[in-house]
């Protein structure tokens, strides 16, 4: 017989660690990516104007063109170079450059991504907020069956299931959450979030996981 939903959830809180993503950070301190401005860019969207033209959600779309995305950074990014910039200015050219990485980094992961929006709309960062927990009980126990075939799984072969699983439940949470952001539906967003953190952390275990040593993945 399957235990409650709340002995579940304190079990599950256990389960899956915050795997090393990058923290989210406020926009970018610079106007521009060459020259340094006391008016920052509204959000990580006005860094790559030819990708993301229509600014995040809702006008514009939550799914990013991930190659013309990076062909953007690039350019950028070879624009920002340090040793392009007299040695009065390198400090603020390895600034912006770092910051440049790491909002295209944050745009690349729908999870990041997600959470980053949800940070610009004024929500709490959903790393750090407590307060919107995982209650579904079908849930509860799919992530409990991912974490003991994890533990148990002694072959590869035995995880080619739960790593299709996995794969499909990702490309539903993103698909959910395009639709959630287009109508701006955030409380929505903010459940979907809890949801697919869970998978990409599934995905990182069956990542990292050695015949012989499984994976037992912390929360």
């Amino acid at each position: 017989m399957r235990p409650p939903p709340r002995l579940l959830a304190g079990r599950v809180r256990g389960l899956f660690p915050s795997y090393s993503h990058p923290r989210i950070q406020p926009p970018l301190q610079t106007s521009s990516i060459r020259h340094s401005s006391s008016s920052p860019p509204k959000s990580y969207y006005t860094l790559f104007p030819q990708t993301l033209p229509a600014g995040p959600p809702p006008n514009g779309p939550f799914t990013i063109n991930l190659r013309t995305l990076r062909s953007e950074f690039l350019k950028l990014q070879q624009s920002t170079h340090p040793d392009l910039f007299p040695p009065q200015q390198r400090k603020i050219a390895e600034t912006a450059s770092a910051q440049l990485n790491k909002a295209y980094t944050t745009l690349c992961s729908p999870l990041l991504r997600a959470e980053y929006l949800l940070t610009l709309r004024g929500y709490q960062d959903p790393a750090e907020d407590e307060t919107h927990k995982l209650s579904d009980h079908e849930l509860l126990m799919d992530v409990l069956d991912a974490n003991e075939i994890l533990e148990t799984a002694t072959r590869e072969e035995e995880l080619v299931e739960l790593r299709e699983k996995n794969e499909e439940r990702i490309r539903e949470c993103i698909e959910r959450l395009e639709g959630f952001f287009k109508e701006d539906r955030l409380d929505e967003v903010r459940g979907e979030v809890v949801r697919l953190k869970y998978w990409v952390n599934v995905a990182e275990g069956l990542k990292h996981w050695e015949p012989g040593k499984g994976v037992s993945l912390q929360h």
